[in-house]
C-alpha cells in the first residue's frame, strides 16, 4: 500500500475523502451511544461538511451534502418512535414520528411553537371557550414548518412526503386560505391529500396535519 509521504496532493485528498465517506458506517454505534438519535443528524452534518472541506470547491459542496445526509440516514435508521427536539411538545402519549422500514410516519401536528407553545396567528378561542379572531394562513404556515422541522430530524424533508391528511374545524371559513398556504410548500411535489372538517382539535388550533413521507 502506498504510503503517504509517496502521495500526491491529489491522492491524499482522495484517500481522506474515502476515510470520511467510510467512517459513519464504522462509526454509527460509538455516534449513537454517545449523542443519541436526537443529535444524530447534527453528526452527519458535521461528517458531510468534512467531506465537503477534502474535496473543495462547488464540487465539494455538493459531495459533502451527500455524506452528510448519508451519515445521518445511517445513524437515525432505527425503526420505531421519534422525539425531535425542535418539535412542538405533545399533549399526549405519542412521538413525533414512528419510523417503519422506509417510511416515517408523523403523528398529527398542530401549529404551536415549539419554543414558546404559542398559537401563530392566535387560538381559536380563549380560555373561557369564547370564540377569538384567528389568522388560519399563519397557522397553517407555522403547522407545516414543524412537520419539515421533524421530518429534516429523523433525516427525511418536505420533498419525501407522499400523503397528507389535514382537519380543519371549519371548513367554510378557512379552506381557502390553509388552501393557499398549502399550495407555496406542495403544488410541485404534489402529495395525495384529504382534506376534513372536525368539530375540534385537542387544544385552540383551527388546523392540523397528519403526514406520511418517505425516510
Amino acid at each position: 500500500m502506498m504510503g503517504e509521504e509517496e502521495m500526491t496532493p491529489e491522492e491524499k485528498r482522495k484517500r481522506l475523502v474515502e476515510d470520511i465517506v467510510s467512517a459513519p458506517t464504522d462509526a454509527v454505534e460509538k455516534v449513537y451511544d454517545e449523542v443519541g438519535r436526537s443529535l444524530a443528524s447534527s453528526a452527519g452534518g458535521a461528517l458531510g461538511a468534512a467531506a465537503g472541506v477534502a474535496v473543495g470547491g462547488p464540487v465539494g459542496g455538493v459531495f459533502g451534502a451527500v455524506v452528510g445526509r448519508k451519515a445521518a440516514r445511517k445513524l437515525t435508521s432505527e425503526d420505531g418512535p421519534f422525539i425531535a427536539e425542535g418539535g412542538p411538545s405533545a399533549v399526549g402519549a405519542y412521538p413525533h414520528l414512528h419510523r417503519v422500514g422506509d417510511l416515517v410516519f408523523v403523528s398529527g401536528m398542530g401549529p404551536r411553537t415549539p419554543d414558546t407553545n404559542e398559537i401563530p396567528g392566535g387560538p381559536i378561542k380563549d380560555e373561557d371557550g369564547n370564540p377569538l379572531e384567528y389568522d388560519i394562513k399563519a397557522q397553517a404556515h407555522s403547522v407545516i414548518n414543524n412537520v419539515r422541522v421533524i421530518l429534516e430530524e429523523n433525516c427525511s424533508c418536505r420533498e419525501n412526503v407522499v400523503d397528507i391528511l389535514v382537519f380543519l374545524i371549519d371548513m367554510d371559513r378557512d379552506f381557502s386560505g390553509y388552501n393557499e398556504v398549502y399550495a407555496e410548500y406542495f403544488s410541485e411535489i404534489l402529495p395525495a391529500r384529504t382534506t376534513v372538517a372536525v368539530d375540534a382539535l385537542p387544544t385552540a388550533i383551527a388546523i392540523e396535519l397528519k403526514v406520511i413521507a418517505k425516510a
